[in-house]
């Protein structure tokens, strides 16, 4: 689902249905992450965002499709969430600098946003990043290893971040098995 026509399909086929609980990892480590603004990059139907304006951060979350941002707005305005909305295709939109206290990337790659995620942290801001690797193949989606990270790629990656947690390999989530690496960091 590489053009818009198909996320928004993809999500339009959503606008009804409830909230997916948000990543098992994020869960884990909320009491890590510090208080303040947070990014959700490619926020898809926006259960991260939610989970955590919910929590009390102030959400900024970017999505290509507008369908899941209209939903996302809709769940906001009912809830009163700060959830700011933002249709734009990551590779194209600069993420500011030192501005947000926490970055969320779930299961999203696009390889050219490490240095952005990066530098969009404060100091001391934290990010949490999970995404496929390459044995995912093995049970489906994705199948394209554009998509998918190599085994230790994700921890070189923020090896110059505070690594809180690092995990790579098979793990029953929230949708079921998948084989993927997690990192929580803070940016020094």
């Amino acid at each position: 689902m590489a053009d818009r026509n198909g996320w928004e399909a993809h999500y339009g086929d959503r606008l009804d249905a409830g909230i997916r609980p948000p990543s098992q990892f994020l869960l884990s480590h909320l009491d890590e992450l510090p208080p303040g603004r947070a990014v959700d990059l490619a926020s898809g139907d926006g259960r991260h965002a939610i989970c955590l304006a919910r929590r009390g951060w102030q959400v900024t979350a970017i999505d290509y499709a507008g369908a899941s941002l209209e939903r996302l707005s809709l769940i906001a305005r009912r809830e009163q969430l700060a959830i700011a909305a933002v249709q734009a295709d990551l590779t194209e939109m600069p993420l500011p600098p030192a501005h947000f206290d926490v970055a969320v990337n779930i299961r999203y790659l696009e390889r050219s946003l490490f240095d952005g995620i990066k530098s969009t942290l404060r100091r001391g801001g934290v990010v949490v990043f999970e995404t496929f690797i390459r044995d995912q193949q093995q049970l489906g989606h994705p199948k394209n290893p554009a998509f998918m990270l190599e085994r230790g790629e994700l921890s070189a990656r923020f090896a110059d971040f505070d690594i809180l947690a690092s995990e790579e390999g098979r793990f029953e989530t929230e949708s079921g098995p998948a084989y993927l690496a997690r990192i929580a960091a803070r940016r020094p």
